[in-house]
């Protein structure tokens, strides 16, 4: 980015009133605590900046990324010489009756939370996701056998710079996928439907979603979650059948207690995490014939780094 660009969006943002930090790294902002700096991160706080930013940089031809609780990213390691847009500040949740409206950058558990408060059911998965709603809405998130696509009615989302909405049918829906991830949509915000039940019995399956997430997954350590899925096959079985759990480079590891984990064990790079994926991949494929998925997404990395896994 040249400086007559970087000054220019520097100006307008002054001008939006949106809310800037200059080489703020993505280890402060993504849960495996990892990645180079950032030029400029933005933080915009409604709905009416965001897609002003959005409209902008992409007028402008700036390389730059979108970012929530980044709990389902890896950046590289070196710096990033784009603009992270951070949704965090659009927290804004609506409840009427049996639906919610929740601007992109709610926290999950902050809604699950005000649905458990309301007695309302299906949305008790959120709980358990270190997630904004638009990453969730994104990415298709779920586990323990609810997910986004059984509660999703509707999302507002930039196309073309246009705000647009989308019905549930129309988004595209699939394991750990929707038209947002694949096009490159910015979700702006959603609404769920939810089942009526009483509080108390949303909150104990929360309860028991906690629990059992507690007992099974490598919570001591910051990670991604679970870094690969598949259409049809159980891919942490496949990773444990395949001797990999431990396997490690440098800081990062792949979990003991959950094989589909690759945690940060001791100071990971990105490279790190990233090498550990790579072998990973590989080895499913050459041993299984089985092409994973990655449900990590990568920032700052090089189109060859990204292809690795679809040549698996």
């Amino acid at each position: 980015m040249d400086d007559k660009t970087f000054q220019l969006i520097l100006f307008k943002m002054g001008k939006y009133a949106v809310e800037m930090q200059f080489d703020k790294s993505f280890s402060e902002l993504t849960t495996f605590g990892t990645g180079g700096k950032i030029r400029l991160t933005l933080y915009p706080d409604s709905i009416k900046k965001l897609t002003k930013t959005v409209r902008l940089l992409n007028k402008l031809k700036v390389d730059y990324c979108l970012l929530g609780k980044g709990s389902n990213v890896l950046a590289a390691d070196s710096d990033y010489d784009g603009v992270a847009v951070v949704t965090t500040k659009l927290s804004d949740i609506k409840i009427k009756g049996n639906y919610a409206y929740a601007f992109a950058g709610a926290s999950t558990v902050t809604l699950a939370k005000e649905l458990q408060k309301r007695g309302l059911s299906g949305g008790e998965f959120l709980a358990c996701l270190p997630a904004t709603v638009g990453g969730a809405v994104v990415g298709n998130a779920g586990c323990f056998g609810q997910d986004v696509q059984k509660i999703l009615h509707g999302v507002e989302f930039l196309h073309n710079n246009r705000r647009k909405w989308f019905k549930k049918s129309k988004c595209k829906l699939s394991k750990r996928n929707s038209i947002f991830k694949q096009k490159g949509y910015t979700v702006l915000a959603a609404k769920f439907k939810l089942t009526p039940s009483m509080p108390d019995e949303v909150q104990e399956r929360i309860r028991q979603m906690r629990e059992t997430k507690a007992a099974s997954q490598p919570l001591n350590y910051r990670s991604a979650g679970c870094v690969f899925y598949h259409d049809s096959v159980a891919v942490s079985k496949l990773i444990d059948e395949a001797g990999l759990k431990g396997y490690r480079v440098g800081g990062a590891e792949v979990s003991n207690k959950h094989a589909g984990f690759v945690i940060n064990v001791d100071k990971a790079t990105s490279k790190d995490i990233y090498l550990v994926l790579q072998h990973v991949a590989t080895t499913l494929w050459e041993r299984y014939g089985v092409r994973v998925k990655r449900e990590v997404q990568l920032i700052n990395f090089t189109e060859e780094d990204g292809d690795i896994f679809s040549k698996c």
